[in-house]
């Protein structure tokens, strides 16, 4: 049941980008925890989030979330510039 929830949250994460698109720093699990909750999303742990590279780009990067032992949910994540 949560893997189908994940997968229809539309998570966006707002951060500090210069011109060419790629940002000041770079998107923490923390920032994409919170993202979750506010896009009505349930709680979840920051070491349960996993990005395979650092996200330093504007645009869509999909993450895995751990909600199970055995149970992965994909999720897209949208980096969107203040």
């Amino acid at each position: 049941f949560r893997r189908v929830l994940f997968r229809s949250l539309d998570v966006t994460v707002y951060a500090k980008a210069g011109d060419t698109g790629k940002l000041f720093g770079s998107v923490t699990n923390a920032d994409i925890m919170k993202a979750i909750k506010d896009a009505g999303g349930p709680l979840v742990e920051k070491r349960a989030i996993q990005q395979h590279a650092p996200i330093k780009t504007l645009g869509s990067h999909n993450v895995e979330i751990n909600v199970h032992a055995d149970v992965t949910a994909k999720v897209s994540v949208e980096v969107t510039a203040r």
